[in-house]
């Protein structure tokens, strides 16, 4: 993807379901595309309620089914089928509807008492590079579950981790920036007036990934409605105000 530091693409929806709408219909072009390149896609979802109506959706266009390969960019330590799972959130919004191959999905398998296991061995299947990378943001600007002054936001090397974070369930499997860096395309998603003070530090603030993991997807495709993207969102046709970073985005207004 583009480097933290270079403009990405910003765009804001009235209202959650018009993008979840527009997420499911950019992730679906985006599979037949790599599929039509590469003969396969891999995907990798992240957990939580705007990107799960997303999934719903996608779930009835037409795909590709038997060619996309399923990833997590972070798990909870939870059984696969707990509540706060984001495997059992993917299986009931999508894989439990469309026709994807069980053989498909890779699953971080947080539930295996040795996590530092767990997450190497998940590094060692993941592909060097996805195709299509969901990611969400916090109100605390965390993503994936890389969360401010995570020693994790450091790695280098290793692309998935165990991390302890500061909200429940407090243990989780991660990939790291690496991972992110790597992906071929990186989509964030963001609903709700909780997430605009996070937005707007991760794409208008000068890049502190310490304290804002998020500003690591600046160069990414964000798509908002317009609560999240209130702290950065100017009318259509307006001139940046003076002193903006040339890195801001480009910011769309859609109906």
């Amino acid at each position: 993807m583009a480097s933290s530091g270079s403009a990405g693409r910003v765009e804001v929806f009235d209202e959650p379901e018009a993008l979840a709408r527009a997420a499911a219909e950019l992730f679906a072009a985006s599979i037949a595309a790599d599929v039509d390149w590469r003969g396969r896609c891999d995907l990798a979802l992240a957990g939580g309620s705007t990107p799960r109506r997303a999934y719903e959706l996608l779930a009835a266009l037409r795909v590709p089914w038997p060619a996309l390969h399923v990833w997590f960019g972070d798990e909870r330590c939870v059984a696969p089928d707990h509540p706060d799972s984001n495997h059992a959130l993917a299986r009931a919004a999508l894989l439990d509807r469309a026709p994807i191959s069980p053989d498909h999905v890779h699953r971080m398998r947080g539930e295996e008492g040795d996590r530092d296991a767990a997450a190497r061995a998940y590094e060692r299947e993941l592909p060097r590079s996805l195709d299509l990378l969901v990611l969400g943001i916090g109100p605390d600007g965390h993503t994936a579950s890389l969360f401010p002054r995570s020693a994790a936001l450091g790695e280098t090397l290793r692309r998935v981790v165990a991390v302890v974070g500061p909200k429940p369930p407090p243990h989780r499997l991660t990939i790291t920036p690496p991972v992110i860096a790597a992906a071929r395309r990186v989509v964030v998603l963001a609903a709700g007036g909780d997430k605009a003070q996070a937005v707007r530090r991760a794409l208008h603030d000068p890049v502190d990934a310490a304290n804002c993991p998020a500003g690591l997807l600046r160069g990414a495709r964000w798509l908002l409605d317009r609560a999240a993207a209130a702290g950065i969102a100017r009318p259509s046709g307006a001139a940046p105000a003076a002193g903006t970073a040339r890195s801001d985005p480009e910011i769309r207004r859609i109906a």
